[in-house]
């Protein structure tokens, strides 16, 4: 008998699809009306998947049962905040640095600064983004970065480098970001209820008010006074560099007029003011002591960028690099003489300069084509100076 019908077949073939009941009306962001705000306590909580339901212990039964004890009789419920570990058998806490114990040896040099005051778990799903490692290679397939591959899955944060929202935002934690050595904020506008991530600066902490004045200081209401020097060079204030006063530190300094902040963004890193006025250029020294050219109207940022002590970060092992994205390194020295222009050979060749894998000066040659005219004093100068 053949499969193939000559005519349409009858209804007793067909398979009735399953009638399910309406689904009730669940008011969303986009659907409830503009008068009605849905709180900030809905929106952070989306930083798990909406089918996680957290399992209730033992331990949390006890625990809960103990606190409706206490309410009963009227008393005070602890907390269930608990202070920080100092140390354990595993490591310990030097300073602002977390310095682990030989108990294996890629522990023994171990060291990597405390991240108590950071938020424990995931960040907030709808401003970061999902993103699919390239193992160094371009569009084409190749590989044009080297050393590249592997490592953790990272989420890709949504970060505010323009801050064009004004007004005072709060500050309603600190986070860990897997992409840079700087920390987050996560800034609550008092006047939007809108979330925004910006980059940490040093002496933040929970609770603490930013402004935003990329479009200038406002005018004073009539009967109040301007505001002075220091409530405008707060940190954390985010100012155009024709407002700022000269000699103050500054971080995330924009290239131009209206755009984000690009120079100053890793951790500890800031420029110092050097000159400025209404209309023009402005002086920015680097941390290079190079001094650029900025317009007046670029945006910067009061302060040093935190989690200083990442320069003393120590992996401590070849897997700690791996889980990082960052494959081995070979010498060229330890290759073929068809693979690298330092192969071959025996080990003790000296005599000729370093080469690149393509034949190119490793170490001295000249890396800067033409005089850029929007830097005053080049690094290679501001170093020869010394």
């Amino acid at each position: 008998m053949s499969r193939h019908f000559t005519t349409a077949p009858s209804s007793a073939f067909r398979r009735p699809l399953p009638s399910h009941p309406p689904l009730p009306f669940l008011p969303s962001r986009t659907t409830a009306p503009p008068s009605t705000f849905l709180g900030p306590p809905s929106t952070l909580l989306q930083g798990r998947h909406k089918t996680y339901v957290r399992t209730i212990t033992k331990k949390d039964k006890k625990w809960m049962k103990k606190n409706d004890e206490l309410r009963a009789q009227g008393l005070p419920v602890p907390s269930r905040s608990r202070a920080p570990v100092m140390e354990n058998m595993f490591w310990k806490v030097v300073g602002n640095m977390k310095i682990y114990k030989p108990v294996t040896p890629g522990m023994k040099n171990r060291r990597h600064p405390t991240r108590f005051h950071l938020t424990r778990g995931p960040t907030i799903q709808r401003l970061s983004i999902g993103r699919r490692s390239t193992g160094g290679r371009d569009a084409s397939g190749r590989i044009s970065i080297r050393h590249r591959g592997g490592g953790h899955k990272k989420r890709l944060r949504d970060i505010d480098f323009h801050r064009l929202t004004p007004g005072p935002h709060e500050i309603i934690r600190l986070e860990y970001d897997p992409n840079r050595t700087a920390d987050l904020a996560l800034l609550r506008s008092l006047s939007t209820s809108e979330f925004s991530f910006i980059i940490a600066p040093a002496g933040v902490k929970k609770g603490t008010i930013v402004e935003s004045w990329v479009g200038g200081i406002p005018e004073p209401a009539p009967g109040e006074e301007p505001l002075s020097k220091q409530q405008m060079i707060q940190v954390g204030n985010c100012l155009r560099l024709k407002d700022i006063p000269v000699g103050t530190q500054i971080h995330c300094i924009g290239m131009r007029a209206g755009g984000g902040g690009q120079l100053c963004r890793a951790a500890g890193a800031s420029g110092t003011l050097v000159y400025t006025g209404p209309e023009g250029n402005a002086q920015v020294r680097l941390a290079s002591k190079e001094v650029r050219i900025l317009p007046v109207d670029a945006i910067a940022t009061i302060g040093v960028v935190g989690n200083e002590a990442h320069k003393l970060t120590n992996l401590g092992k070849a897997g700690a690099k791996r889980w990082k994205g960052i494959r081995p390194t070979v010498r060229g020295i330890a290759m073929n003489a068809v693979d690298h222009p330092h192969g071959g050979g025996s080990k003790n060749q000296g005599g000729r300069p370093a080469r690149t894998p393509w034949g190119k000066l490793a170490r001295g040659g000249k890396t800067v084509r033409r005089r850029q005219p929007h830097i005053i004093t080049p690094r290679w100068k501001a170093k020869a100076k010394k």
